[in-house]
């Protein structure tokens, strides 16, 4: 029987014997320009590729209107960050029009210990607060092979919608993937209750 490839993802069990310590003390802030270069450092690290290159790209959506990017530190160390952005419709894939997490990096060292939590939860606020439409959807695409982040958005109120091969145009290398979507509860989608995050 040939080996099967090694998973792009880190293991992930359900209900280890064991938890890393949450990481206590991280606090979320909007990336301003300066942020580009260590996010691409970082970036770099964990998925590879150039760096500078990493660092265009961050900068972009940090000055990109209908963009977000949220960094995570403690005590001066850089943690992680996520990414938040509106996207059009895709014209192949079909999948729709609206706004999108785009992306969680977070150093090795700290993965497991809640911060893909706390970096979803702010972009879904900052995404419910700029849907476009009364019903404040926000959508995300996951891959089949990744249980830990489908586990994660399941539990922060995502729930499937179908299934494909790609969606807005970023292929899945392992299986197929899954869009997403979640609503705010009532008292979510009443601008007298939700602070304007960011």
């Amino acid at each position: 029987m040939p080996d099967l490839p090694a998973s792009p993802f880190a293991a992930f069990d359900p209900r280890p014997a064991v938890r890393p310590q949450p990481a206590r003390g991280a606090t979320l802030h909007d990336a301003v320009p300066q942020d580009a270069a260590p996010l691409g450092a970082l970036q770099a690290q964990v998925r590879g590729g150039d760096a500078g290159r990493w660092e265009g790209k961050i900068a972009a959506l940090i000055q990109e209107p209908r963009g977000t990017v949220v960094v995570a530190r403690a005590e001066g160390s850089l943690l992680g960050f996520a990414n938040a952005e509106y996207l059009p419709a895709h014209p192949d894939d079909g999948a729709p029009a609206g706004y999108y997490l785009t992306g969680v990096t977070v150093a090795p060292q700290w993965r497991r210990r809640g911060l893909g939590r706390l970096l979803t939860r702010r972009r879904m606020e900052w995404a419910w607060w700029h849907a476009p439409d009364a019903r404040g959807e926000v959508w995300c695409f996951v891959s089949s092979a990744n249980p830990a982040s489908l586990a994660l958005h399941h539990a922060l109120g995502f729930v499937a919608v179908r299934s494909g091969p790609a969606f807005q145009g970023i292929p899945f290398t392992s299986g197929d993937g899954t869009l997403l979507r979640a609503r705010p509860k009532p008292a979510e989608n009443d601008d007298s209750r939700l602070a304007q995050p960011g």
